[in-house]
């Protein structure tokens, strides 16, 4: 365990407590587990691995020994390793997942070392986590599919492949720990209607320059990815650059006015709403067409005040659960909440998350809140991974709703 300790909980806690049995069969990408079995310990996870004979004999055991900290599983013996690990497992994750694991998954064959694995860890309710990796023309196999949706119908994650150069490939590894993430999160959140909005707003001046701000949209899509892995109905309103993630309903949008509409549009029927994006505060007056010629020594730009996105969600839905953020650069402390507040008062909001940008949140994968609740009380949360901080706020905001 030694190998691993220093890196456990680095990126986050969101799997701590939580064992996994990482099952690697043949597939020519197994290699990639290797780096899925470390990131999953940087979540927190406690991983052990178990290879099918074929992927024992393509890649040395002691590579995943090495990645785990654990003595890693390649044939069955008197310790009955198939109880012991898989059936104990909170999680299987089998990646990559070949066409034939996959369809003896379905039909719950057990005939070698990962079968069984599989076998037992389904029978004992560990939660399924699948990356199928295969030829373009084997993935597309109606029979394949028809395991797939059986897997699906008893709760199995799918995680997509990357579909190029006539192959499904082994998604960015980064993919595979959310999808464990997802399958890991609780499942209270099912029945709620929930709005987020994310990433940056633009202001085209020409056809060809536009004003934004440095937005990664990252924070709202941990909101949507955490809600949505929980059960709930999620609309992600989405400025430039910002991917929806799996089981959420995209809604691009390019400006600051775009995004009002569609928040007016979606803010009355929603039970939970997330102002995570940052739109601009102004809008370019008159847009020229083309582009602007650069032999101009100078050229000015009206902006006008745009609508304040957050301030009308309460007026359009009197009973929703709203959560805002409040963005200052090296303000104090003090005068930090005092602005948070006076910004969730003035949106009649239920919580605000407020944060200095200068320090870290931008762009980062960690950030830092000060929590206002319109009762009055202040909580501090993080720094940590935005993921875990959506996960708090959410947990928060869930408890309110229930009440």
């Amino acid at each position: 365990m030694a190998e691993v300790e220093p890196i456990k909980h680095s990126l986050s806690s969101l799997l701590g407590g939580l064992s996994v049995a990482l099952v690697v069969t043949s597939g020519i990408s197994l290699y990639r587990s290797i780096d899925l079995a470390r990131l999953l310990i940087r979540h927190g996870a406690d991983v052990t691995a178990v290879l099918s004979d074929k992927a024992a004999r393509l890649v040395s055991p002691e590579l995943f020994r090495w990645a785990t900290g654990r003595r890693p599983v390649s044939r069955l013996t008197g310790r009955a390793e198939h109880v012991s690990i898989c059936a104990e497992a909170d999680l299987l994750v089998v990646a990559p997942a070949t066409a034939n694991t996959i369809a003896k998954a379905a039909l719950g064959v057990a005939d070698d070392v990962a079968a069984t694995c599989i076998h037992a860890a389904l029978g004992a309710g560990a939660r399924p986590v699948f990356v199928p990796t295969m030829n373009l023309s084997m993935w597309r196999n109606p029979a394949l599919q028809e395991a797939l949706s059986r897997l699906r119908s008893w709760g199995a994650w799918i995680v997509e492949p990357k579909v190029e150069e006539g192959k499904a490939k082994y998604p960015e590894v980064e993919e595979v720990a959310e999808s464990v993430i997802d399958a890991a999160a609780p499942r209270d959140m099912s029945g709620l209607r929930v709005l987020v909005t994310a990433g940056p707003t633009r202001e085209h001046i020409d056809d060809v320059k536009y004003i934004s701000t440095p937005s990664s949209g990252l924070t709202g899509m941990y909101f949507a990815r955490e809600a949505a892995a929980r059960g709930a109905e999620v609309a992600l309103v989405a400025g430039p650059g910002v991917k929806a993630p799996p089981n959420v309903k995209a809604v691009p949008v390019v400006s600051v006015l775009d995004m009002y509409r569609a928040v007016a549009e979606l803010a009355p029927s929603q039970d939970l709403m997330v102002f995570s994006a940052a739109p601009l505060d102004f809008y370019v007056a008159e847009k020229a067409s083309g582009k602007i010629s650069s032999d101009l020594a100078e050229y000015s730009v009206r902006l006008l005040r745009a609508p304040k996105i957050a301030a009308e969600a309460r007026r359009l839905n009197p009973r929703a659960y709203i959560v805002g953020f409040k963005a200052e650069v090296g303000a104090p402390e003090e005068e930090l909440i005092r602005r948070a507040r006076a910004r969730m008062e003035e949106g009649g909001w239920d919580l605000v998350l407020a944060h200095d940008v200068s320090e870290m949140g931008f762009g980062t994968l960690k950030d830092r809140y000060i929590a206002i609740y319109s009762d009055g009380k202040v909580e501090r949360l993080g720094p940590a991974h935005k993921r875990e901080l959506a996960r708090a706020v959410l947990d928060r905001a869930v408890r309110a709703l229930r009440r």
